[in-house]
């Protein structure tokens, strides 16, 4: 899996565009780098692709609902050794995950806050290419993105933008960090005091992903390298550079996010809340 790592961040980084090359010392471009690189490029998108065409054929229609709020069976998370994308495991590796998740904050919350635990309603997908997904409070299931509804209380991801693209690129744990970081913001709904700075409010749902990744790592149910691609999901979803920390739609940037996972996977729930908002916060970008 760590060489599985090392390649999505390569496939990031290709997918992110690299500019122009640089030409040899006599100005001759340098031809065969960049035609390795326009393959590799080409090879990643084939590979989402195929991943999204296979999903489709998978599991017909644009929307739909997945795992539940029974009482969890929590399985290793570990989908990585196969080469080939398989429906059916990306799909067993999400409700892995969403049992996990229960699992661990019905026992957090109350312990770490003294609140009740009582799971989110529903855990749903969609196609936007293929149906709208969810709405939220009146607006629209955003493309290549996820969140959580606190009108409704439930997590919905666009599967064919975001998270079967994450899960393919960068590995099973990249795609566990989007529902664990969804999951917290529907733990703080359940929490009495909410951050009002918007930046602190997406932080603190970093650290409490955090938090529950310590979890499954103390359980034993992760491989060498599924922290890697956690922690790369985190800062490939970084603010674009300048993005000022009082922006309403700020998330954080990459130094950030990696700070707030960390504090939550080195000291757990209590670490996350309230946010401690001056160490977490670089003011200056």
């Amino acid at each position: 899996m760590i060489a599985r790592t090392c390649a999505a961040v390569l496939s990031l980084v290709l997918l992110s565009g690299c500019g122009f090359l640089p030409g040899d010392s006599d100005g001759t471009p340098r031809s065969r780098l960049a035609d390795a690189v326009a393959d590799a490029r080409a090879a990643v998108e084939a590979q989402v692709q195929q991943a999204v065409e296979d999903a489709r054929k998978q599991q017909e229609g644009g929307s739909g609902d997945i795992g539940s709020s029974r009482a969890p069976r929590v399985d290793a998370i570990r989908t990585d050794t196969n080469t080939r994308f398989d429906y059916d495991e990306y799909t067993q590796t999400l409700e892995q995950v969403l049992r996990s998740l229960q699992e661990y904050w019905k026992t957090a919350l109350p312990a770490s806050f003294d609140v009740a635990y009582n799971g989110p309603k529903r855990y749903a997908y969609y196609r936007p290419e293929q149906q709208a997904g969810p709405s939220c409070g009146g607006q629209p299931a955003p493309r290549k993105n996820a969140f959580y509804c606190p009108d409704g209380d439930f997590l919905a991801w666009d599967e064919t933008g975001l998270m079967i693209p994450y899960y393919v690129q960068a590995g099973d744990f990249a795609a566990a960090f989007v529902l664990a970081h969804e999951f917290g913001h529907a733990m703080q709904a359940r929490l009495p005091q909410r951050e009002k700075l918007g930046v602190l409010v997406e932080l603190q749902a970093d650290c409490f992903a955090g938090a529950w990744s310590r979890h499954v790592q103390d359980q034993g149910l992760l491989q060498a390298g599924d922290l890697d691609e956690a922690t790369l999901a985190v800062f490939s979803a970084r603010d674009v550079p300048g993005t000022e920390f009082t922006d309403p739609a700020a998330h954080g940037s990459g130094f950030e996010r990696t700070r707030a996972f960390t504090d939550g996977y080195e000291g757990g729930p209590k670490a996350c809340y309230p946010a401690p908002g001056e160490e977490w916060v670089v003011r200056s970008r």
